[in-house]
This record gives C-alpha cells, sequence and structure tokens, in this order.
C-alpha cells in the first residue's frame, strides 16, 4: 500500500511595516469617509438626538414606584418616541404628580404591560407668564 504525499502548505510571510501602514491608512480614510457621510445626512444640525436612559419595568412595579412617592393621575396624552433603530413608537403618557410635595413623574407605556418612567422630577406647578403661582 502506498503512502499518500503530505502536502506542505507554506506559511505566509509576516506582514512587513509597508503593508501595516497601507492596511492602516485605508481604514483610517474608510472610517473618515463614513463619517463623513453620516454627518451629511443630519436634517438639521441645530437639533440633536440624545441617548437618553429611562426606567422600565412591569407595569405593577412601576405602579408600586408611585405608589411608595404618592404620585396620582393628573394628566394624560397620546405621545410619540424613537427608537434607537429609528422606528417610532406611540402609546400613552400619564403625569403623575404629588398634590403637595409637588414631586412628578411621566410615564409611557409601550405595552399593557410594560411601562417606562421618562422624566421624574420635581417643582411641578402650573406655568402662567413664568411665574410661579
Amino acid at each position: 500500500m502506498k503512502a499518500v504525499p503530505r502536502v506542505r502548505i507554506p506559511v505566509l510571510p509576516p506582514i512587513n511595516t509597508f503593508m501595516k501602514k497601507a492596511a492602516l491608512t485605508t481604514g483610517l480614510l474608510f472610517w473618515v469617509a463614513t463619517s463623513l457621510a453620516v454627518l451629511a445626512q443630519e436634517k438639521d444640525p441645530e437639533i440633536v438626538q440624545l441617548p437618553i436612559m429611562v426606567d422600565c419595568g412591569h407595569v405593577d412595579k412601576i405602579a408600586e414606584m408611585l405608589a411608595e412617592y404618592q404620585e396620582v393621575p393628573v394628566a394624560k396624552a397620546t405621545v410619540m418616541w424613537r427608537l434607537p433603530n429609528g422606528d417610532f413608537m406611540t402609546g400613552p403618557l400619564t403625569i403623575f404628580a404629588h398634590p403637595t410635595d409637588r414631586t412628578i413623574s411621566m410615564v409611557i407605556q409601550p405595552t399593557e404591560d410594560f411601562a417606562c418612567i421618562a422624566f421624574p422630577g420635581n417643582n411641578f406647578g402650573p406655568y402662567a407668564d413664568g411665574k410661579e403661582t
């Protein structure tokens, strides 16, 4: 029985300094070109999208937090917000406030079982000609 001859795969020589610099320069140029293309697509450079974080969870847990601060619903609306992938969602927004402590929580509810506290805060009150009432 004849033995099958082994085939030697040649080892690639190490990349020389010129090739490393060429690859780095190419990558840098690609990064600059794509960054400029993204910036050129901006519709209004005076309006920016902030990557904000909101606290979300099951509606029962959010309700517990609101009860802990003794906040009650004072206003509602249907609102729209943008997701990180660019899609938009709409859903109910309820503004909760404490009657005397003036704390506030804005709660959006993307689904029936899921809610998010978007802007908790304090010093809630009416706005009339820029003066507190």
